[in-house]
């Protein structure tokens, strides 16, 4: 149903199933613009300790579902796995003479099922012979509490230091008989450590070396991207982080403000080079100053379009404003320059202005409609993905309509309000000007 996104199908999905163990998510394909226009939130959660970072996800995701406007909701923790967590008591460890790294070697060699011990050639190939444990000593979550480490009794060592001490003062020659051997004695790691079952990230994201986890939340139906940001930003205001933690907005209202900020820049920048093009030409600085109220009229129409039509101020949006900078300055261009050279001629001012928008009208008209026409069908596309460029026309539609008719009536205002000085031509081509 193309009157739906594919986020509001997934959630009913989700809703129509929430017993089943799998969740659907909605993807889009590689040519896929939403970026551009705009439709989620997303925070990113920095810290180190990543149990304290998933507990922090989860208690971010169950806050940003409760704000109105939020659609779906990822907690980043996609595909948790499981983990059995050993944490060794350093203190008991020492007393029984081990470290924690013996313990980790220990334990993770019991745990390699298998070895490779040598390799045989026969006939020209090699073959590994490969060395298997029998199954009573595997190591499972169940039983790993119970495994052995064989440790000194120092006691004991320290009592047969004694007596073999004692044997050599009194018979040298019974030394070998009367040493004995430290007795070997066995420790469980469930006395030296703790064991609890937890789970772990399946993929771990850094960012400047520290570990993060993305929370995101799509825009339901009806809903603007900017204000549920603003109200998702507040909600986060006084949000308890772990000492170390940060948290930072990252989602889609960010990256569209940025690309406004310098979209907006790309436009300053238009208006400028657009003005002094048309100095250059008019020789002037008057006269492409009047041609240069052509824009306003035409980010007016074009922001009235965007109402019109219900459609959200985008980046794609404002790439159509881009356009219509350069488009709509044709129809003042045009006016001005006619009505300047009617008063070159010796016609009197106002004549002058009458006469311009009379004669300029077709060919004014005639500019607009055919660019109105191009952009006609991609304003009112229905097709898949159309929806994510109809903006461009929308604004560029709308600026033109309501620019090429003001035009003809707020450009000759605005040159009679600043053109308060007659004009004459004369004979070496320079402009005299005669206050009235």
């Amino acid at each position: 149903d193309k009157k739906r996104t594919s986020q509001s199908i997934a959630a009913e999905i989700n809703e129509m199933y929430r017993d089943k163990e799998y969740k659907v998510t909605a993807s889009g394909s590689q040519m896929d613009l939403s970026a551009l226009g705009g439709s989620g939130v997303t925070l990113r959660i920095v810290g180190n300790d990543i149990e304290k970072l998933q507990e922090t996800a989860l208690k971010a995701a169950d806050m940003l579902e409760k704000v109105e406007g939020i659609g779906e909701v990822d907690d980043g923790i996609d595909n948790p796995s499981p983990e059995l967590k050993i944490t060794v008591n350093k203190e008991k460890a020492m007393l029984n003479g081990l470290t924690v790294a013996q313990i980790f070697g220990d334990i993770a060699k019991s745990l390699s099922d298998s070895s490779t011990a040598t390799s045989i050639t026969t006939n020209g190939k090699d073959f590994d012979i490969i060395v298997e444990k029998s199954g009573e000593n595997t190591l499972t979550k169940e039983n790993i509490g119970n495994y052995k480490f064989k440790i000194n009794d120092m006691t004991a060592s320290s009592d047969a230091d004694s007596t073999s001490a004692f044997a050599m003062a009194e018979d040298s020659e019974d030394e070998d008989d009367d040493e004995k051997e430290p007795e070997k004695e066995e420790v469980s790691l469930s006395e030296i450590a703790k064991i609890e079952e937890t789970t772990t990230l399946s993929a771990i994201s850094r960012i400047d070396h520290k570990r993060y986890i993305t929370v995101s939340g799509t825009i339901a139906d009806g809903y603007n991207v900017g204000l549920v940001s603003r109200d998702a930003e507040s909600q986060f205001e006084n949000f308890d982080l772990p000492e170390g933690f940060t948290l930072e907005f990252d989602g889609e209202n960010e990256t569209i403000m940025e690309s406004m900020e310098q979209l907006g820049l790309m436009l300053a920048l238009a208006v400028v080079l657009i003005y002094l093009i048309m100095v250059a030409q008019f020789q002037s600085l008057k006269s492409p100053f009047i041609v240069m109220f052509t824009m306003p009229l035409a980010f007016t129409g074009g922001f009235l379009a965007l109402i019109i039509t219900g459609k959200e101020l985008s980046v794609i949006g404002l790439l159509g404003f881009v356009m219509l900078s350069g488009i709509v300055v044709n129809n003042g261009i045009v006016l001005v320059d006619y009505i300047n050279q009617l008063r070159l001629e010796g016609m009197e001012k106002r004549e002058a202005i009458a006469e311009a928008g009379a004669t300029r009208l077709r060919p004014i008209l005639m500019t607009a409609i055919t660019t109105i026409l191009g952009l006609l069908m991609m304003a009112v596309g229905k097709e898949m993905g159309s929806d994510m460029v109809q903006p461009i026309a929308v604004v560029t539609i709308g600026g033109l309509v309501y620019a090429t008719f003001t035009t003809l009536f707020i450009i000759p205002i605005i040159y009679d309000i600043f053109n308060k000085k007659e004009m004459k031509k004369i004979d070496n081509s320079e402009l005299e000007f005669i206050d009235d």
